[in-house]
């Protein structure tokens, strides 16, 4: 397939068809190294509109000296077939608009500790760029964005966060100045003070932080209506509801901050988004003292996996692309249309010099060298044995001679040597190992020079076991294919377990493994917060991933239980009948007291199984938990009254089940043992 090549950038891909420009992915033609990068190129149309050229000139000037891991780099621009284009980091991942939409889709919301972070990267971004400074000239470049939006946002797969697109970004050195009634931006994300015409400042770039962190809390758009007018007008009035409100997973202290953030009135706001960074780090470790930056990483790749397999295998097969033919179209643009020239004839010196060449990379082939373990002379790269050329085809090489070659193996004691002609010099007979082809008058003699430092016997039981190995490979080529990876093999994908079967049976093997065909289930948890609340399914705990999903099999009933300290538990019955992704809402449970069933010693093995909020429940003897098994009671602001509850025990492999009831109070404990003694 031929690809376009826009200058010294071979097009992959395309990214982003827009209007006025288009964004691909593309390698940079180098010749020792390449990157893949992202190249915008401006339509020709806009490329020579003089206006246009002067804001785009002013975004070059205002990214080319931005360096910091939290903005996207500038490489390259210039104007190529009259197109103006500017060359990128390329990012592996989406937007956080992508990442909110997918989010939408899947039924979830952004965990509150991965918010935080994101936002924190993007303060140090647009501080430093709030804050830069010309090297050159010590003047200081007062960088305001003025389109911050989760649309600006980059995530890689990898967990970094990048802002991008300074295109409209306002600077000390731009040369054009915004027209009147003209609004830069996206009207979701202005700042009132936009709105009343006052001059911006670094706090403009805060209210959009603040808009982007508060729609990554609760899942929605912060300022919409239905026309744009309306839109202006709830950003007028700047009426936020606090995140809390609408997500109850988030603290009361990121509410204080995101307000904060937002205040309609800017002196209430943080001074610079370096205070309000301070204020987010601070809270993230403190209300999550587990949480890594890693964490993204792993949200973006479970969040994104189909995706990032899919533009895997599709980069994989641009890295096969050769790039030489381009590199050459490349250098004949570059050096004015002519035409590469000629090679020149072959000599004697030149060939005698290629030959050396040749044997300098034979050498350096990093092949299996069996017989150099063996007797460890790898000391020097250049000494091989006949296994080392393992990247030499032996049928290719030695399968073609004829009846009548002759093969004489000597024992080798010096290099060859090559004369001014390109042709090795005949030793005397026990210096040299050579394969001989005879042929026709008109076919010159050819000779392959293998060095050798062991007897020639082992050399002679090589050639015979390859031999060997090809003719049992002939006869056995499926079973080769399999093993090497070429063929399709029969995998058992579901956990596996042997079932005996009876000796008897002639027609079945006695180890059979039996397929486990159950489907799974993912199910979503939503308002689940797993810092605070635990998830059992089938009175067992299970692990909740970054998606606040669990993983259960569709082939019968299941029990989920949530517990939250001080609530009762959320109980719901489930029979998901095809697997795939399904999503539960676990709503807020009012407040319940506890008292406990515990044990203070391993007094009984055995099991216990009783009833608590509709779920039947059976756990195992002796009960591990330090606290005990709760079991609600009465409150004591309600009276306190003791409850009477019962449970069913059998110890051991008795198949006798008991009956034991006791009574508890609020925060009260009762030893299990004392009870069966």
């Amino acid at each position: 397939m031929e690809r376009e090549r826009f200058g010294r950038y071979l097009i992959l891909d395309h990214l982003v068809d827009g209007g006025m420009a288009k964004i691909c992915r593309a390698r940079f033609l180098g010749e020792q190294a390449d990157k893949v990068v992202a190249i915008k190129m401006v339509q020709p149309q806009f490329s020579k509109d003089e206006n246009f050229k002067i804001m785009f000139m002013d975004e070059i000037k205002t990214t080319f000296a931005l360096l910091h891991p939290n903005i996207v780099q500038t490489y390259d621009y210039g104007m190529h077939k009259d197109q103006l284009f500017v060359a990128m980091e390329y990012c592996d991942g989406r937007n956080l608009k992508e990442y909110l939409d997918k989010l939408k889709e899947r039924k979830f919301v952004f965990p509150v500790e991965i918010s935080v972070y994101i936002i924190t990267q993007l303060c140090q971004g647009l501080h430093y760029a709030h804050t830069l400074t010309d090297k050159l000239t010590g003047k200081d470049l007062q960088i305001i964005h003025r389109d911050v939006s989760p649309h600006n946002v980059m995530l890689t797969f990898d967990g970094a966060i990048k802002v991008i697109d300074f295109g409209i970004a306002k600077t000390e050195s731009n040369t054009e100045s915004t027209q009147a009634g003209t609004i830069k931006g996206k009207l979701s994300y202005l700042a009132p003070e936009y709105l009343e015409g006052h001059e911006l400042d670094p706090r403009y770039d805060e209210f959009a932080v603040g808009i982007s962190m508060w729609e990554m809390l609760c899942s929605r758009k912060l300022f919409k209506a239905s026309n744009d007018l309306a839109v202006l007008k709830k950003i007028q009035e700047c009426n936020i509801p606090a995140p809390s409100s609408i997500n109850p997973n988030v603290p009361k202290e990121l509410d204080e901050i995101v307000l904060k953030a937002l205040s309609k009135d800017r002196n209430k706001r943080y001074d610079n988004l370096d205070q309000l960074n301070r204020a987010l780090v601070k809270f993230l470790f403190s209300t999550y003292p587990d949480f890594n930056s890693s964490d993204l990483g792993y949200f973006a790749k479970e969040l994104f996996k189909d995706e990032i397999k899919k533009d895997r295998a599709k980069l994989f097969e641009f890295g096969k692309i050769d790039l030489k033919p381009y590199l050459a179209d490349l250098k004949r643009e570059q050096t004015g249309g002519t035409a590469p020239a000629e090679a020149p004839a072959a000599t004697s010196e030149s060939v005698a010099a290629s030959e050396k060449e040749r044997q300098r990379e034979t050498a350096f082939d990093f092949g299996f060298e069996e017989e150099e373990a063996q007797t460890k002379t790898r000391t020097r790269a250049t000494r091989k044995s006949a296994a080392t050329k393992s990247k030499v085809d032996i049928d290719e090489k030695f399968g073609h001679l004829e009846e009548d070659s002759e093969l004489s193996i000597d024992k080798v004691k010096v290099k060859p040597q090559v004369d001014n002609e390109g042709n090795v010099k005949p030793r005397i007979p026990d210096a040299t190992k050579t394969i001989r082809r005879k042929k026709s008058a008109k076919t010159a003699t050819r000779k392959i020079t293998i060095k050798q430092k062991k007897s020639p016997l082992p050399k002679v039981a090589s050639i015979a076991i390859i031999a060997g190995l090809v003719a049992f490979g002939a006869k056995n080529i499926d079973m080769i294919k399999e093993l090497a990876g070429l063929q399709e093999k029969r995998v058992v994908k579901a956990p596996s377990q042997k079932k005996r079967v009876p000796s008897s049976n002639k027609n079945v093997e006695k180890d059979e493994v039996i397929t486990d065909s159950r489907g799974e289930v993912s199910v979503a948890l939503n308002n689940f917060n797993k810092h605070k609340q635990k998830v059992f399914v089938d009175g067992k705990r299970m692990k909740v991933d970054f998606l606040n999903s669990i993983k259960i099999s569709s082939d019968k009933a299941h029990w989920i239980r949530v517990e939250s300290s001080g609530r009762k538990h959320f109980i719901q019955k489930v029979n998901f009948e095809s697997s795939g992704n399904e999503s539960i809402s676990v709503t807020e449970s009012v407040f319940q007291s506890y008292g406990y069933l515990k044990m203070s010693r391993s007094c009984a093995k055995g099991s216990i199984s009783f009833t608590l909020f509709g779920e039947p429940r059976v756990e195992k003897l002796p009960i591990r938990s330090r606290i005990g098994i709760p079991f609600p009671v009465e409150s004591e602001a309600t009276g306190g009254k003791p409850t009477v509850h019962s449970v069913y025990f059998k110890l051991g492999k008795q198949n006798i089940e008991r009956k034991i009831e006791f009574e508890l109070t609020e925060d009260s404990s009762v030893d299990f043992c004392e009870l069966i003694l």
